[in-house]
């Protein structure tokens, strides 16, 4: 299924569950209110299978049989295996009576390396975006490591809103990596409210094929609400890769007449300085709809704990678990064994980290084991 598949999907889904309006899924859609009716319809007619066409997994009547793609391999590869393509195609059609398209027989060559020379292939076509038509309703993020300031490089951690091309939030940081994105995120949501879409690559951080499809800034995106979507080439996200090479122009020189060589000091002048006198007048746009589709932050929601590694251990017999190659003990406020249950372990943006079970803070213990007497 592909992304825009899984959008349509995951969005139609939630309009049928009531957690969207259909004006909310005709924004993020972009169709009209008729198509967003008639995929609801066909939703629950024909469930998560009204994202295919009609005709999806049904063999073509022009399809040609096993036996004959069977026989045509074993002459290309046993009898004409010298021949260039042409040639061969001739040959099957006038000896052998096997007549085959040149596409399809192409597509066969390949199949068991039998093309002499790579085919020069026209670049596949590429079309245009549109922006989206509300802020908040998509957030593109990408990190971009480079010599940014001083000798040693850096990552600059870029959010930019897919509708006005404003920058809501960046950092730098020393790499790309949970922690940095689950900052640069919260502090985004902070400052602006819980958008609906989060575009990135398929690097594993976000949950990309790398990791099995799961990551710990995609459950914690997943605990708010909001859906992450995996661009297939970097054109695709052009925003914010066009945002770093104007980044790059711009800021690192200066940031170099300034003298700034520390991370304090670039992140200072970044948010305060560059993007609201610089780069917010000359680069951003006007949405075609200016009402926002920022959501605020729900009371009794702490950002904290969401945007944090949460990792799960299995308590042992004798109440202790292993973490961090060490040994704890539980101090367990409930007076019945928890015996093989799983204890939640939050590690904070700040590295340090507390214990959970059943929603609730618990104490860990650290065991000092025995020293072994010297041989």
């Amino acid at each position: 299924m592909g992304a825009q598949e899984q959008l349509r999907l995951d969005v139609i889904t939630k309009v049928v569950m009531g957690q969207l309006n259909r004006e909310q899924a005709k924004s993020v859609l972009d169709v009209s209110d008729r198509t967003v009716g008639r995929y609801v319809e066909n939703y629950r007619r024909r469930g998560i299978l009204f994202v295919k066409h009609g005709n999806f997994e049904r063999a073509p009547v022009n399809k040609i049989s096993a036996d004959i793609k069977k026989r045509a391999m074993s002459l290309m590869s046993e009898k004409y295996f010298d021949f260039n393509m042409s040639h061969c195609l001739e040959k099957l059609a006038e000896c052998e009576g096997v007549h085959i398209r040149r596409e399809t027989f192409r597509k066969w060559c390949h199949e068991i390396g039998m093309v002499k020379r790579a085919k020069r292939r026209r670049a596949k076509a590429r079309y245009r975006r549109e922006r989206m038509s509300q802020t908040g309703l998509m957030i593109q993020m990408d990190g971009s490591p480079h010599r940014w300031f001083g000798d040693k490089p850096s990552c600059l951690i870029t959010s930019i809103d897919d509708a006005d091309n404003d920058i809501p939030y960046a950092e730098f940081f020393l790499s790309e990596d949970t922690l940095s994105c689950m900052k640069v995120l919260q502090r985004l949501i902070e400052k602006k409210g819980i958008f609906h879409l989060l575009y990135v690559d398929k690097a594993g951080i976000f949950g990309g094929s790398k990791r099995a499809n799961f990551s710990q800034v995609k459950r914690a995106l997943r605990e708010l609400g909001i859906q992450v979507i995996f661009a297939n080439s970097a054109e695709a996200k052009g925003r914010v890769e066009r945002s770093h090479q104007t980044m790059q122009d711009r800021l690192i020189p200066e940031m170099r007449i300034r003298n700034i060589r520390s991370f304090q000091a670039a992140n200072c002048f970044l948010r305060e300085q560059f993007l609201p006198n610089d780069y917010r007048k000359k680069f951003t746009v006007i949405p075609s709809n200016l009402q926002s589709a920022y959501r605020p932050v729900l009371l009794g929601i702490d950002l904290k704990e969401i945007f944090c590694i949460k990792e799960h251990r299995t308590v042992k017999r004798d109440h202790t678990l292993s973490w961090n190659s060490q040994v704890y003990s539980l101090i367990s406020p409930v007076k019945y064994s928890i015996y093989k249950q799983q204890v939640e372990l939050r590690t904070y943006q700040d590295l340090t980290w507390k214990a959970f079970f059943a929603g609730q803070e618990i104490l860990l213990t650290p065991v000092t084991q025995p020293l072994r007497k010297a041989g």
